[in-house]
């Protein structure tokens, strides 16, 4: 299972560097990187976490890869 995510865009769209993001969310920069990138999946509750700080559930940000996320 891959997880996709569109976390850069929204982040972006929102004003949001990825210090601000890590501070909010008590990681690194280089883990906001590395969710960014796909190169690291985040735990359920630093999904959780990013989702507040956004503002979004969780789903708007994060998907498996393949899967619609329309109702």
């Amino acid at each position: 299972m891959s997880i996709i995510n569109n976390l850069k865009e929204i982040r972006l769209k929102n004003e949001v560097n990825q210090s601000e993001m890590a501070r909010a969310c008590d990681v690194s920069r280089q883990t906001i990187h590395s969710i960014e990138v796909s190169k690291y999946t985040p735990s359920v509750e630093l999904a959780l976490k990013i989702a507040k700080v956004l503002d979004l559930s969780v789903e708007d940000i994060f998907q498996i890869k393949g899967e619609s996320n329309e109702k």
